[in-house]
């Protein structure tokens, strides 16, 4: 286990053993530290009363997204040797309303796979909107307790991450001196309102903030810090600020993204924070079990599944996200199918979202059938260790996994289900399953349909590709399972390719 792993660990467990100890403590020592430090780095940045006179903030950055669990390969660019696939932001832009609280920010990147991908998010009030200006559909979520997501939101940027600890003496702590890239840190830490646990680095020469981690579970990678580190440091106003962001997953570059302008206090209206007219509504989709055909079933919800209820058992297609889904999931196919186990789970591929939840299939026992190198994700994530433990950890068991090339086919003489391995251009391993007598599609990424009805998906490479491997295989698709989004047909996929022949 890296080095730097270690470190980490114990910077969380040491500021989760303080994080409740008042400064009049035992612990006065080391709450006057991190305050004189904390002091010092405000300091830098230009001050209390400087920062707390910023209102607003508006940020245009370009960057690039390099994601090791969704490129054409799952391995990081440190690994392999081979530049990671990045996918560059031609325009970002970040609104901040500090005093309402306010977030607004906007992307234009595409996906693996060649889809554009225009999007903004909005939170304001008690609602946060995530607008697709691609397909112009809007999506509104109103989490049960708004604060907590305002409080993710707001520890992004140091003029409020640095106020935000300021604001929390009572669980400021000092974790102690180390280095960074070859400079000298002091590392303080403090529980934000939303009970995280945040460590600040500041360079012990310039007094800067270096960086923001937390610690936090991945379902593939385990124990992971999250970080953002700050650089390229300029007076912007009264302040200075980093124009510079570098986010880290598990040491491993996120986005890298730089600021081509920074302005305080423009008051910008209050239609930046307003979803605009025109737009069609999606409501989150409820998790759900809906019967598609005798014995076969798809489960909707962040993310869609499919099983098929063979004579002696259960087969299901793609465990979804993460653990909380999953366990739904398998909770639902036990009331469909009480009495027969679930032999099989098929992944389609390798990217991190799509095998997050395989952990909690594994504790059941469950044969992986997948791609080869989704195997070794799969491996990877079984072996992973969590702070909280989930059904593996506390059932741990070695997964059974099994690979094929090119087709596999499940016949009890009364169910089929086919199994198709191609490279697309979305991941360098792709699985599709068809159920031939039903005329169902599963595909998962080349197709989404988070779209309404009539609507146009948008296309990529991967989504022509899929077409093109439907006619060529002679399959004769009547209804399309997308892994996001509603049930769709072949209908859908024509039209997104037709669309696109027609503007160019």
């Amino acid at each position: 286990m890296p080095k730097r792993f270690w470190i980490a660990l114990c910077l969380f467990i040491s500021l989760t053993a303080f994080a409740q100890s008042p400064p009049e403590s035992s612990s006065q020592k080391s709450y006057a530290q991190a305050r004189q430090a904390l002091s010092a780095g405000i300091k830098a940045a230009g001050g209390v009363e400087a920062l707390q006179a910023v209102t607003d903030i508006t940020r245009e950055m370009t960057g690039a997204r390099s994601d090791q669990g969704q490129g054409l390969q799952p391995v990081p660019a440190a690994q392999s040797g081979k530049p990671p696939v990045t996918n560059p932001y031609t325009k970002a832009t970040s609104v901040r309303d500090l005093r309402g609280q306010r977030v607004m920010e906007y992307r234009e990147t595409s996906q693996v796979g060649g889809q554009p991908f225009k999007y903004r998010r909005i939170m304001g009030g008690n609602s946060i909107f995530f607008l697709n200006h691609t397909t112009g559909v809007m999506q509104q979520n109103t989490p049960a307790n708004i604060a907590v997501a305002r409080a993710a939101a707001f520890r992004d940027h140091p003029e409020s991450l640095l106020l935000r600890a300021w604001n929390s003496p009572q669980t400021l702590r000092w974790l102690g001196e180390a280095q960074y890239e070859g400079r000298p840190q002091q590392i303080i830490s403090f529980a934000d309102i939303d009970g995280a646990q945040v460590a600040l680095y500041f360079d012990a020469r310039t007094k800067l903030l270096t960086k923001r981690e937390t610690l936090g579970d991945d379902p593939v990678l385990g124990v992971i810090a999250n970080e953002t580190v700050f650089s390229d440091w300029r007076p912007v106003g009264n302040l200075t600020l980093p124009f510079r962001y570098t986010d880290k997953v598990g040491g491993s570059v996120f986005i890298d993204m730089q600021a081509s302008s920074i302005t305080l206090n423009t008051q910008p209206p209050d239609s930046a924070f307003t979803p605009p007219e025109g737009m069609t509504v999606l409501k989150p989709e409820p998790f759900s079990v809906k019967q598609l055909a005798q014995d076969v079933y798809m489960i909707r919800g962040g993310y869609n599944s499919l099983f098929a209820v063979f004579n002696d058992h259960v087969l299901v297609v793609e465990a979804g996200g993460g653990p909380g889904f999953t366990q739904n999931c398998i909770n639902e196919i036990k009331k469909v199918a009480p009495n027969k186990p679930i032999r099989y789970l098929v992944s389609t591929h390798f990217h991190f979202d799509h095998v997050g939840g395989v952990r909690s299939y594994i504790a059941e026992g469950t044969t992986i059938v997948t791609t080869p190198t989704a195997k070794t994700v799969i491996e990877r994530s079984a072996n992973a260790t969590l702070l909280r433990p989930d059904a593996l950890a506390r059932n741990p068991r070695q997964p059974v996994i099994e690979t094929f090339k090119d087709k596999r086919v499940f016949d009890d003489g009364a169910h089929k289900v086919e199994l198709y391995q191609f490279a697309s251009p979305h991941a360098s391993e792709m699985i599709v399953v068809y159920l031939p007598k039903e005329k169902i599609l599963y595909e998962a990424d080349t197709l989404d349909l988070d779209i309404p009805e009539n609507g146009f998906a948008p296309l990529g490479a991967d989504t022509k590709d899929l077409l093109e491997r439907i006619e060529r295989w002679g399959l004769q698709v009547e209804q399309i399972i997308s892994a996001h989004g509603r049930l769709g047909t072949m209908d859908d996929l024509r039209r997104a390719v037709v669309r696109d022949k027609a503007n160019k």
